[in-house]
């Protein structure tokens, strides 16, 4: 059976940080030198200038790999369905840093921002980036973070479809441990060039609001942090999920999989004409015609559910 991508790139990640770790090691005095500087004779000098040719060689080793490791994840984060450029860039920052800490250098990023005062924009502060010196104990504890955060990353990344579908079926029974009431979520595709999905994600609020639910998409979060934690949440602590499967996108279905892993069972439709993928002929996917068919089967699938109609008002 053919490997699945993250999985290799898992083990390649492995792979590096156990060789880097390896490398701090073998730092000899310095290995676990708190100081980025160290007196000798009358001067300061960082702690890189005084390795040896073979500690300096074995460094750039580890560095080589790792930038062609990062070409290979880079990729990964841009065909991942649930990755969004905020991740492609902070799996850069990670990288360089680790690369940084291989040098016994500290990598910092910061993003372009707006100038303003008193709410008056005076222009943007281009990106800036910068490398400083820093001890081996910090480095080594610096490549061990920036690691652990790549590999939570990668469990992000989508699987083999062979395992998308097995996570799909994984549950048949409705099992909510945690929630945020009368709240629902909305799966779907999202795409400005096709006006009627947002006619389509209207209706669904509407008829979710007209029992006393708020129902959001992904595009509607406000969010600080990196938008696809934010989508698990939102499918973990949500009353309700519902998921239109018009368009068949990976990212819909990579969503609906995940929410019957954690043990919900999401309301699930289709625009008639479109295919189901894997294994989801065992759901009920109903079809409907157009905004107006899908608000009726919607709205009763919901009286159906709740033992009641809609809410006055």
């Amino acid at each position: 059976m053919e490997s699945n991508p993250t999985d290799q790139l898992v083990s390649e990640l492995r792979t590096i940080c156990k060789a880097a770790i390896d490398w701090f090691k073998n730092l000899g005095q310095y290995t676990d030198e708190p100081e980025s500087y160290v007196r000798k004779e009358s001067s300061y000098t960082p702690v890189w200038n005084l390795l040896d040719e073979k500690q300096r060689s074995g460094s750039a080793v580890i560095r080589s790999e790792l930038a062609a490791f990062g070409v290979r994840l880079i990729n990964a984060v841009k065909t991942a369905p649930l990755m969004e450029q905020a991740d492609e860039i902070e799996a850069r920052t990670l990288l360089r840093r680790m690369s940084s800490s291989l040098a016994l250098k500290t990598y910092s990023y910061q993003a372009p921002y707006a100038v303003t005062e008193e709410g008056r924009v005076f222009g943007f502060a281009p990106a800036e980036q910068e490398e400083h010196a820093s001890s081996p104990k910090q480095s080594r504890q610096t490549f061990a973070d920036c690691c652990i955060r790549i590999r939570e990353k990668l469990q992000l990344i989508a699987p083999a479809p062979h395992a998308l579908a097995q996570a799909i079926v994984a549950t048949q029974a409705p099992s909510i441990h945690k929630y945020r009431s009368n709240t629902a979520f909305i799966m779907m595709q999202i795409d400005e060039k096709q006006p009627k999905l947002e006619d389509i994600k209207n209706c669904i609020k509407e008829v979710f609001k007209e029992f006393g639910i708020d129902a959001i998409r992904s595009d509607e979060i406000e969010h600080a942090d990196v938008i696809t934690q934010r989508i698990l949440d939102e499918i973990t602590t949500s009353e309700f999920l519902i998921a239109d499967l018009t368009g068949e996108r990976p990212s819909v279905y990579y969503e609906v999989g995940y929410a019957h892993a954690v043990g919900k069972r999401p309301i699930l439709f289709r625009e008639e004409g479109t295919r189901l993928h894997f294994d989801l002929s065992v759901h009920n996917v109903p079809a409907y015609k157009n905004v107006t068919d899908l608000k009726s089967k919607l709205r009763a699938r919901l009286s159906a559910m709740l033992g009641k109609g809609t809410s006055p008002g």
